[in-house]
């Protein structure tokens, strides 16, 4: 589980000694010769400190974004990190306030000492597996106080993604955590990261190869990058982005999206932004990474590309497969043909496959239409409040996405796109649960059913072809698998 924390080359230690160097230099400075750097302490320093070390990014100097995976700041931690300041760290309950600058109230405060321990943990697992709540066990609200003031406040942790597959998928959740503190130099972790080879690299491509990134070169002179990870825990996830735009930043440059905000700026938006009505945070921070292109404005200037087209296979593993496509120099005209590129069209935007969307819920029957190397089906799911909901799976060259849609008389609205399609199959379903379903689906001619949080519909279309059912499998009103069964065996 470290893993998630830590880089996965030798660079943790060099960027540790850079942070170390950058944070106590400046602190040095700005106690004007007060203090001596011996009793300086940071708290962005400490995110760096020991066997568990997390990326985070600086919004600024008051305030940093933890990104913690699926273990935050707990109580351990917070005790660990207060001692330092020689305060005490407790557990709390808060309230956001409305004001100008914002704010919070604690309403209810407990050493932390009560989350650590063999009671911590029995408590821990009893707040995870009864109650359901993660955060509360795995990234709790903590507040450090010295002398009655205090010393940082770090919030309740964010649902941000998961790692692996697993039928309790709330166990696998990663969470950012936002912290209040004393004020400190805007450093983000990963403007950090590997910082001596990128020192010692002469070019952008060499400092990759040196950390075994392997490139292909393609006829125009870009290079192309795979990069596949194996969890949706969080946008900072693909260490070679994170290379790239550590790289921009310590040659002296800014690492830029398309529209020319700071990188630092987008990522803190991306992490603290709600995803959309009916979009997974998984789908809403994949699509904003991808749906820009990048460049390093700087003395070494480069454009960068970022997709992750996703199959059925890749979204029930849980992998992301990026490809991140590299230019060096900068091309505007290039770059903008590259961002009109990623800008393309979505489903609801195409008038054609919004017409076969209608249909099918006019008609409650499936449509299939080809477009070139597209195939595209629309399957009816059912009908809800007066409004029908339509999948559409898109099938392309080497991946499947599947967008829902609710369609209200002739208004067609999009629900989101289907995070965990695959995820259960028709086939997976155990057989007493199935046998009991298509008894009944028989015997009345449709028949619904929950299935580990998931909802089965069995429903007969052909009254001369009762042995003819359509499975559908949906969650959140989302198409998760669709098949037509033989129900009577």
């Amino acid at each position: 589980m470290g893993g998630l924390f830590k880089t996965k080359n030798k660079g943790g230690s060099e960027m540790k000694k850079s942070l170390l160097t950058v944070l106590s230099l400046a602190l040095a400075l700005s106690s004007s010769g007060q203090e001596s750097i011996q009793k300086q302490t940071s708290f962005r320093e400490l995110l760096f400190s020991g066997k568990r070390q997390f990326l985070f990014l600086s919004p600024s100097e008051t305030e940093t974004i933890i990104i913690g995976g699926l273990f935050g700041i707990d109580a351990g931690k917070a005790i660990e990190y207060c001692s330092a300041f020689g305060g005490k760290a407790y557990l709390v309950k808060y309230k956001q306030v409305e004001g100008f600058g914002g704010g919070y109230v604690i309403e209810e405060k407990t050493p932390a000492e009560a989350g650590t321990g063999a009671g911590g943990f029995l408590k821990g697992i009893f707040t995870e597996a009864i109650l359901g709540d993660v955060a509360g066990s795995r990234a709790p609200a903590t507040l450090c106080e010295k002398d009655g003031k205090e010393v940082f406040f770090i919030q309740r942790g964010r649902f941000i993604g998961y790692r692996y597959p697993s039928q309790y998928q709330y166990m696998e959740s990663c969470f950012i955590q936002v912290a209040r503190h004393q004020p400190e130099p805007r450093i983000t972790s990963f403007e950090l990261e590997w910082a001596d080879k990128i020192k010692a690299s002469t070019n952008l491509i060499e400092f990759l190869q040196s950390n075994g990134v392997k490139l292909q070169t393609l006829p125009d002179g870009s290079y192309k990058i795979k990069d596949t990870i194996n969890n949706n825990c969080h946008p900072l996830n693909s260490d070679v982005l994170r290379m790239l735009a550590s790289y921009c930043y310590q040659k002296g440059g800014t690492f830029r999206t398309a529209d020319g905000q700071d990188f630092k700026d987008f990522m803190a938006r991306v992490l603290t932004t709600d995803p959309p009505p009916n979009v997974g945070v998984v789908s809403y921070w994949l699509r904003e990474l991808t749906r820009t292109t990048y460049y390093c404005d700087g003395p070494e200037k480069f454009m960068v590309r970022t997709t992750a087209e996703r199959s059925a296979s890749d979204i029930q593993s849980f992998i992301i497969p990026y490809v991140h496509y590299v230019m060096l120099g900068l091309d505007e005209r290039l770059n903008a043909q590259a961002q009109t590129r990623v800008s393309q069209p979505t489903p609801a935007q195409n008038e054609a496959l919004i017409s076969m969307v209608k249909m099918t819920a006019s008609s409650k029957m499936p449509s299939m239409q080809v477009m070139g190397q597209m195939q595209y089906e629309t399957i009816y799911m059912y009908p809800d409040g007066g409004c029908d909901l339509v999948a559409l799976i898109t099938r392309g060259p080497g991946y499947t996405t599947v967008d829902n849609y609710k369609v209200c008389q002739n208004d067609v609205q999009p629900v989101g796109r289907s995070d965990d399609y695959k995820v259960i199959t028709v086939d997976r379903i155990d057989t007493r649960t199935a046998m009991q379903l298509y008894t009944n689906c028989r015997s009345y001619g449709r028949m619904t059913s929950l299935y580990s949080g998931y909802r089965i519909d069995c429903r007969i279309p052909n009254p001369q072809l009762p042995c003819n059912g359509e499975i559908i499998i949906t969650r959140d009103n989302k198409l998760v698998d669709f098949k037509v069964e033989n129900i009577c065996r």
